[in-house]
């Protein structure tokens, strides 16, 4: 899709505007403030009797997903109509959101109320797509003007979202898990993924046929190779 995106005839600034917007977006009010505020809830409850090593992965994820949101907002700075206003936070939650990914955040809530930890390991393993985005970004670089600047951007994120997916993973091997939270796992990953293409081609305007849209969502895409290098 992302790849579509680049080279789409109808790939505009205001497309790449729209785009980025969005992503800034996710990146603040999906991203940095849910562990921003669990990382309060869980200091407040837990106080001195939670471990150091948890309160540091905690506080690094939010650091690292508000240093990309000010990652993406430096793009979108650059492509601001003029007499724009910077983005800010407040501002952001006004213009930032839309429809599909509302659908997607609704689910995910969904599946943590309905299946507690195991709907929130599932968020968890669909967290950045399997960071798509910002590896396809990457491989812009070369390309010069805005593409280069979003590669050189992307690289970053790419190791940061990577990560973030992976502790999705980590433990499942060792985990408690009895075949029907297996199941219930496997179909709320999937049910995820699926609008997460939706959500994706609505946040680039597009760019994909319906026809291809419903191939990949019905799960007819040629799927990416796994990165076992890179995991160990």
């Amino acid at each position: 899709m992302f790849r579509t995106y680049w080279d789409w005839a109808g790939r505009s600034a205001d497309t790449d505007r729209q785009w980025v917007l969005h992503q800034c977006y996710k990146e603040y009010w999906d991203g940095y403030a849910p562990h921003a505020r669990r990382l309060a809830t869980r200091w407040a409850e837990a106080g001195s009797t939670w471990a150091v090593h948890e309160a540091h992965e905690a506080l690094e994820v939010a650091r690292e997903e508000l240093l990309h949101y000010q990652a993406f907002a430096g793009i979108y700075d650059r492509l601001r109509r003029p007499g724009e206003a910077p983005l800010d936070p407040v501002r952001l939650r006004e213009i930032g959101n839309w429809a599909e990914n509302e659908d997607l955040r609704a689910l995910r809530a969904s599946h943590r109320e309905e299946h507690g930890a195991v709907g929130l390991r599932a968020q968890w393993f669909t967290e950045g797509g399997y960071a798509t985005l910002y590896r396809e970004g990457a491989a812009l670089a070369g390309r010069g003007g805005l593409d280069d600047a979003i590669a050189a951007m992307c690289g970053p994120v790419y190791e940061d979202e990577l990560d973030h997916m992976l502790s999705g993973i980590a433990g499942l091997a060792e985990s408690d898990l009895d075949p029907a939270d297996w199941d219930r796992l496997i179909a709320m990953t999937t049910a995820q993924c699926r609008l997460r293409i939706r959500m994706r081609d609505a946040q680039f305007g597009h760019p994909v046929s319906s026809a291809r849209l419903d191939a990949l969502v019905a799960g007819k895409g040629e799927p990416m190779p796994f990165d076992w290098a890179r995991v160990a």
